[in-house]
């Protein structure tokens, strides 16, 4: 698929979501809220019309007029997260955000069929990630318009999928200035596609049963798959690989890396399964720290 194609599907993707107003409404939760930090369910309008959930949350003892840096982080693949509450409690506004028929944002629309991967699989306009790439877009467009927030100093932190939704977040905003990609998910389908580990098997085996719709269903990643998207990169970035992770294996995601060509670390983990890792979250806090402030 031509880069210019592809780059031409997202301009007019961004075009689009701009038309929708956000209107964003916000409402203190104080189950979700601590000590050091209160916690807003936010809802915005996003991609198509779509509503979509996130939770705020927001340090309590920042200086008077100081502006917050902020992380965007959202879900695995399951769709559930809980609110990284270590962000909140070391002075970053945090946006937990669930991208459309996920977590909270599952009380507005639900797939109506298929899976994440295999949803109008044929079709680029209609296929999941469309609109969740732009879910994405939409969580920073709200951190933007904070009045608490320092626009210049927000990043996105995600693992699995969130890892994937971070490369491509990071690939088609540049409002961003630092991600932390972490096990990313739905990378370089042509090799996930014969991966057998869940969920990558979702796609394997519709591709085995409908193998009439293949090659169209193969011509439809290419616009979503950070591969082909992320040399267009412009922010630091950290990714790492466990040698051990049979999920989100080391071929889906090193020819990624590759392409990026802006400032970037990859850590390689030999014993490290699909799992989180310490080692890497301390990295990560310090990624944040140095690109952020």
């Amino acid at each position: 698929m031509p880069r210019d194609d592809i780059a031409r599907f997202w301009d007019g993707t961004r075009q689009a979501l701009a038309t929708i107003e956000a209107s964003p409404s916000m409402e203190e939760i104080e189950e979700q809220s601590g000590r050091e930090y209160t916690t807003y369910r936010v809802g915005i309008n996003s991609y198509g019309g779509q509503r979509i959930r996130a939770w705020y949350s927001v340090p309590k003892h920042s200086r008077p007029n100081e502006k917050l840096p902020a992380v965007m982080t959202v879900p695995g693949y399951s769709g559930e997260k809980p609110i990284p509450v270590h962000l909140a409690m070391t002075g970053y506004a945090v946006l937990t955000m669930f991208p459309r028929g996920q977590g909270e944002s599952k009380a507005e629309w639900e797939l109506e069929f298929g899976t994440k991967l295999t949803y109008h699989v044929t079709d680029r306009d209609r296929f999941y990630y469309r609109g969740a790439f732009m879910d994405c877009v939409r969580g920073i467009d709200f951190l933007c318009s904070r009045p608490e927030i320092d626009s210049s100093r927000i990043g996105m932190w995600g693992r699995s999928q969130g890892g994937g939704l971070t490369l491509a977040t990071s690939s088609l905003d540049t409002r961003l200035s630092a991600a932390i990609a972490e096990e990313p998910f739905i990378c370089n389908y042509p090799v996930a596609a014969s991966v057998t580990t869940s969920p990558y098997v979702e796609l394997h085996d519709y591709l085995a049963e409908h193998a009439d719709q293949r090659d169209a269903a193969l011509a439809t990643l290419e616009y979503f798959d950070p591969l082909n998207l992320a040399d267009a990169i412009r922010c630091p970035i950290l990714v790492n690989i466990g040698m051990q992770d049979d999920i989100c294996p080391y071929p889906t995601i090193a020819p990624v890396f590759d392409k990026i060509t802006t400032q970037k670390a990859l850590a390689i983990y030999p014993d490290l399964g699909h799992s989180p890792c310490t080692d890497f979250n301390t990295q990560g806090m310090d990624w944040l720290r140095r690109c952020l402030g």
